[in-house]
């Protein structure tokens, strides 16, 4: 079928076809016109002493009032006269004309009355079949993509349903229309860091690179909490850590500009590769702010919750002198503490969350907060950090202050799940492959999930109340004749969480929940890269319907590499399927 004719501009705000989008890999560059540097905007080193350091700014934060929480949130391009990054005027779609949107807080059973506006201007047929071209000449599509400036709403970790006016990412809502979601939290839903972002396929990376994210929190019951914890929450940091793209002019309307930077900086001067994060010298930030600072007395005990909100950033944090004492990942908590010594770090993939608690030192001065290297096969850039890049200064200054930890013990009545271990109930094996490949003859690029690009019309049905493993892997094309080795992909799963084994601090297993995971990759022979993979458990609760899994490097998610689940109650299953899901033959 030729994918060489225009796309007619979407009419309904409810259109169902979540178009896979385009692809696009290391190496093959939709070359760029050449531009003319607005003022402010070049391609340098940022000035961090006049454009940073300035005190850290928690988002404005929406809370629910009597169980329910209203608002407008508009999606519109900022206005360049009013919003700047060191000094260049920003044209960018955005939550309300900033760099970071609102923090969301409601409690368990609350209701999300939120009515997503999109202002964002109609495009015309001409510039949607620009975008179109710019994807298709890099990636197999599945399906058509959404244009640019078509938007919904997901909110990422919640367990909620994912139908109707819910979170549900197979909606699109077009420039000039709104879409009032009612997004209802279950009563017995678990506390926690969770965030919410721009999810229509096609355009996801886009919006997401250039700021439409920000923190969903669902607060702590204070009387349910030790008494340490209240305190530190009382100085709570949101810390959305973004990598917002922005070129020459102030603007990012080019899907390549996402695709992984060069390996070498010497690279950046062939054609397309200025645009790219690593050529362009963009810092990443902290709720829109440059190496923000922190001010903390000696012995202060601060709540940090770290998002990772970037489109493609891999993270690996610690702060110079102090311990991270970690309490939850993906917004759920241990029901104890891991404590990570000064000098280890945390790890944060595209969609992670972590909280910890910081302890300031009892020295007075000024302590970095570091993001380190990571090796190759864990870094979503597929490329091997070598250099600690400050992104936030924390200043311990002021008189000391008496603070105490809260203990495990008190920990321990918080665990999200207690005592429930899937790995013990699951019947059944669901695989993930993603496969990044190449078509050497026409240079374009396959994203796929279990070789499938996207298609909404191709489900993989799970069964309602039952368990399964997910066997999560990655593999590229053969090595021979420039193709592809297997590299990092980023499995994140709506509506219900999994849990998986990882490694506590002192190298131990630890079993811990979560919703996005990395799928690394290994070294073989010739340091070659080698697929791995990974396990994780879930079981299916509550909520039937139509959600999706997904790679969450964004531009690989709108190039392809995403898939449909649908819960299904058992009976709507054909009968020898439903024998065979229950054992019996």
């Amino acid at each position: 079928m030729s994918r060489k004719k225009k796309i007619p501009l979407p009419t309904r705000a409810t259109h169902q076809s979540i178009l896979p989008v385009v692809l696009a890999v290391l190496g093959f560059f939709y070359a760029l016109p050449a531009q003319a540097d607005r003022p402010g905007c070049e391609y340098k080193t940022i000035d961090v002493g006049k454009y940073g350091e300035k005190p850290l700014q928690n988002p404005p934060e929406i809370r629910s009032h009597n169980g329910v929480l209203t608002t407008d949130l508009v999606v519109q391009y900022s206005n360049p006269e009013t919003l700047n990054v060191a000094g260049c005027p920003l044209h960018l779609r955005t939550y309300g004309g900033q760099l970071v949107g609102p923090t969301l807080r409601v409690k368990p059973g609350d209701v999300m009355d939120v009515n997503l506006v999109n202002r964002l201007p109609i495009e015309t047929p001409d510039q949607i079949q620009k975008q179109f071209e710019q994807e298709s000449q890099n990636a197999h599509l599945g399906m058509f993509p959404a244009a640019f400036n078509i938007t919904n709403l997901h909110t990422h970790g919640l367990h909620v349903s994912p139908t109707g006016k819910s979170d549900n990412v197979l909606l699109n809502i077009p420039p000039a229309t709104s879409l009032p979601y009612e997004i209802k939290t279950p009563a017995d839903h678990p506390p926690g860091s969770f965030w919410y972002h721009a999810h229509a396929h096609g355009s996801t990376a886009i919006q997401v690179g250039s700021g439409m994210a920000g923190a969903l929190i669902i607060d702590d019951d204070p009387a349910k909490i030790p008494p340490a914890l209240r305190a530190a929450n009382a100085a709570e940091k949101i810390m959305v850590l973004e990598t917002i793209l922005y070129n020459r002019d102030g603007e990012l309307n080019q899907i390549t500009a996402l695709f992984p930077s060069p390996n070498s900086p010497s690279d950046c001067s062939k054609p397309g590769n200025p645009d790219t994060w690593l050529c362009s010298k963009r810092r990443v930030m902290i709720n829109g702010q440059i190496t923000p600072v922190i001010t903390m007395r000696p012995g202060e005990i601060q709540r940090w919750r770290l998002i990772d909100a970037a489109f493609r950033e891999s993270f690996s944090l610690n702060l110079e002198g102090h311990p991270l004492h970690e309490i939850a990942l993906d917004g759920l908590y241990f029901g104890h503490i891991d404590t990570w010594p000064a000098g280890n770090s945390i790890e944060l993939q595209p969609g992670y969350r972590s909280d910890v608690l910081v302890q300031a030192s009892q020295t007075l001065g000024t302590y970095r907060l570091l993001n380190g290297p990571l090796p190759i096969g864990r870094s979503v850039d597929a490329v091997a950090a070598t250099n600690d890049n400050v992104i936030a200064l924390i200043k311990v200054e002021g008189e000391p202050v008496n603070m105490a930890l809260p203990t495990n013990e008190e920990m321990a009545s918080l665990a999200a799940f207690p005592g429930v271990d899937l790995r013990k109930s699951a019947n059944g094996v669901q695989e993930v492959v993603f496969k990044l490949g190449v078509d050497l003859q026409q240079g374009r690029n396959y994203f796929q999930v279990n070789y499938q690009s996207f298609d909404s019309m191709l489900p993989r049905k799970v069964v309602l109340n039952t368990t399964d493993q997910w066997s999560l892997t990655t593999i590229g094309d053969p090595a021979a004749n420039n193709g592809i080795p297997p590299l990092p992909h980023v499995f994140h799963i709506h509506v219900n969480p999994f849990q998986m084994v990882r490694k506590d601090p002192a190298g131990a297993d630890e079993l811990v929940w979560k919703d996005t995971v990395l799928v690394p990759t290994g070294t073989g022979p010739n340091n070659q890269p080698i697929s791995q993979t990974v396990n994780v458990y879930t079981r299916y609760t509550d909520y039937i319907g139509q959600f999706v899994l997904h790679c969450h490097i964004l531009d690989h998610e709108d190039l392809g590499m995403m898939q449909v689940v649908e819960v299904v109650e058992p009976e709507s299953l054909p009968l020898r399927l439903r024998m065979d899901m229950s054992g019996h033959h």
